[in-house]
């Protein structure tokens, strides 16, 4: 399974957006586990939803979580504490393991 995170805004717009990628069967085992249990919580009814903050500042990014699995594709579009609670989950974990494991 592999995940696909965007995340565009700021100040910077969209020329500051981050593409952080991941396939879950090369990441750590308890970081795997802990997404493909994040990913199986979110309805099913939320994947091509957009989760946006109603007022958003600048500082609210956008993301765009895509997975591919075994030949199909979901999309979900979100701020940060919007939409269902494991969409931030997601987005934090993948942020922290690129800002750390991914750069090894």
């Amino acid at each position: 399974m592999q995940l696909q995170l965007e995340v565009t805004g700021g100040f910077t717009g969209p020329l500051g957006k981050q593409t952080i990628q991941a396939d879950l069967d090369t990441l750590k085992s308890e970081l795997a586990s802990q997404l493909r249990s994040d990913l199986a919580s979110i309805p099913a009814a939320a994947w091509g939803s957009s989760f946006i903050a109603p007022h958003p500042k600048p500082w609210d990014f956008r993301h765009v979580l895509r997975v591919k699995d075994q030949g199909h594709e979901r999309t979900i579009t979100f701020h940060l504490d919007n939409g269902p609670p494991a969409l931030s989950r997601i987005a934090r974990s993948l942020g922290e393991w690129h800002a750390t494991d991914a750069q090894r």
